[in-house]
């Protein structure tokens, strides 16, 4: 369980996509409104396998997410671009 102000991301973190980026156009595939659509009940759950400083930004941390389900977005802007999230793109999976 994690306490207040402890929110620092880490590898190995389970994860699913925040409430951000199920609002973000280039999410859309996996938010789970289009989830639900498709029969999908449970949200995406993924494993950070790595965290790495921001090269412009060395206060904000990019994170690389190695998702369950096979066809899971690479990075923030899905399938093309990044290869990365930002922590505000991400959640912990809580454990109930």
């Amino acid at each position: 369980r994690r306490l207040f102000g402890e929110n620092k991301m880490k590898a190995g973190d389970l994860v699913t996509l925040s409430a951000y980026a199920n609002r973000l156009d280039s999410l859309y595939k996996w938010s789970e409104r289009a989830r639900q659509r498709s029969m999908h009940a449970a949200p995406m759950v993924g494993l950070i396998v790595r965290a790495s400083p921001s090269r412009w930004r060395k206060e904000e941390m990019l994170y690389e997410v190695r998702w369950m389900e096979a066809d899971g977005p690479k990075g923030r802007d899905g399938h093309y671009g990044s290869i990365h999230f930002n922590r505000k793109d991400l959640k912990f999976v809580s454990r109930s």
